[in-house]
């Protein structure tokens, strides 16, 4: 039977715990409406609240709406509670410029983690199967994709996991026909413009010609694979520690002169691991983009950048740095500030700005460090603009008596470089007043004869 075949895969793979929160991402198809069943049997015996996920990527209009009305009507029939929302992935994937594919697997990847977060899940449940892993194998072989893709779907890359990951389609279908299950079929699945959909309809049948029993093969390549990209992480435990500097949700930062002395092939390693750490996966990464970070390491350059799929890549000195919240290019920019809050949602900032009459200790409201500031407000010569730096820019800041070149000013404050086009200034009509969250200016500096101030904050986050 199906779900003790499931059972044993959980088992195996260590995929669950007794009293999990599970969010269980069903499209509407076969494989998704078997596992919500297989799952919705299991849940007693391991005492499971499930929760549904169901994802409109806004691609194939009125069939994905029937689709949506059909998991809203399982999920009632089923009293799980069911959490749609729909997504314009073609738009994702010219803003970001990624394929429709990368774009869908990003925005997937987002909803459901995000919604996990919102409803307290502790593991997402997908529908891949033993047919889907071969597919993907197989597709990855095809682009000439190494270890890592070769491995291809994982049974558990928490917090997803894969109950059918050992179950056939057929077994699939044929459990779903004779428990009278009813599904939604995807027409693209059939469209052999497709190269999944060639290699699932002609290249896998041509090759269970040749051997019967060839999933259950390259199944057990798979595991294999990956029994040995594990031991291989395990080895790059040192190396890794060795030559990252930093390493958060988004960024990861290498010494970079540490890594341009390993050997090829460990350095194309460790710059793998930094994208998966970076990205979360390594989607629409190939040879050809590890090859260039490569020789962005080893330059010569003091400064470079590189933008791979989803990936800003930028080197100053030292420090290379993977990171997926900087853009590709900051543009010029300049925007009128008013007293009061104004939001900067293309910056990710707001500034507030309010005049106070001086009384007693400034300390109060500078309480926030460099993210606060307050100047003279009478030497501030209104209204106010926030722009980003023009070439020939220069700056006095506080505590000295001449003017120096902002782009010194930002080298000496170890701005990295790549950040510094995008870098605020908030300037009054003849000067900088306020490198915002460096320096201030010298020249609006609060003294003994000063009765009004003008009080600056910073918001991040906006």
């Amino acid at each position: 039977m199906l779900p003790e075949k499931a059972k044993e895969t959980i088992a195996r793979y260590g995929m669950l715990k007794r009293e999990e929160k599970v969010l269980v991402a069903v499209s509407g198809g076969v494989d998704s409406v078997v596992l919500l069943e297989v799952l919705c049997l299991l849940e007693p015996e391991f005492s499971l609240e499930l929760v549904i996920a169901h994802l409109d990527h806004g691609l194939r209009g009125k069939e994905a709406k029937e689709d949506a009305r059909f998991v809203a009507s399982l999920g009632k029939a089923k009293g799980v509670p069911v959490i749609r929302e729909e997504i314009d992935v073609a738009r994702v994937s010219k803003e970001e410029r990624l394929s429709l594919e990368e774009a869908g697997h990003r925005v997937r990847r987002h909803f459901l983690e995000e919604t996990a977060q919102k409803v307290g899940a502790t593991r997402i449940a997908l529908g891949h199967t033993l047919n889907d892993r071969a597919e993907t194998l197989l597709f990855n072989l095809i682009r000439g994709a190494g270890p890592t893709g070769l491995v291809g779907i994982r049974p558990v890359s928490l917090p997803y996991i894969r109950p059918l990951i050992d179950t056939s389609r057929e077994e699939i279908l044929s459990f779903a026909r004779l428990n009278g299950l009813a599904w939604r079929e995807d027409r693209t699945n059939q469209d052999l413009t497709f190269s999944r959909n060639r290699i699932r309809h002609q290249i896998i049948p041509l090759l269970e010609q040749m051997n019967p029993r060839f999933l259950e093969a390259l199944h057990r390549t798979s595991d294999l694979l990956l029994e040995e990209q594990a031991a291989l992480e395990t080895l790059l435990d040192r190396p890794w520690e060795e030559v990252r500097a930093f390493d958060d949700k988004g960024e990861v930062v290498f010494h970079r002169y540490q890594l341009a002395e390993l050997s090829s092939g460990l350095m194309g390693l460790l710059l793998r691991w930094g994208i998966a750490h970076t990205r979360g996966d390594l989607q629409g990464i190939e040879k050809v983009h590890i090859d260039a970070l490569r020789r962005l390491v080893c330059s010569s350059q003091s400064h470079g950048e590189l933008d791979l799929p989803g990936l800003a890549v930028r080197v100053q000195n030292d420090e290379l740095l993977l990171s997926t919240q900087i853009k590709a290019k900051a543009c010029p920019y300049e925007f009128p500030v008013k007293l009061g809050k104004t939001e900067f949602s293309s910056l990710g900032i707001a500034i507030e700005l309010s005049i106070k009459e001086r009384n007693g200790s400034l300390e109060p409201l500078m309480e926030h460090g460099r993210t606060v500031e307050v100047a003279d407000a009478d030497q501030v010569h209104f209204p106010l603009h926030l722009r980003s730096r023009r070439p020939g820019d220069r700056f006095r800041p506080l505590g000295m008596n001449h003017e120096k070149k902002l782009k010194d000013l930002l080298s000496d404050e170890h701005i990295p470089f790549f950040k510094r086009d995008a870098l605020p200034l908030l300037c009054d009509q003849e000067r900088i007043i306020w490198v915002v969250g460096v320096r201030l200016s010298d020249a609006v500096r609060v003294t003994a004869q000063t009765r009004r101030v003008l009080v600056m904050g910073m918001e991040e986050g906006t």
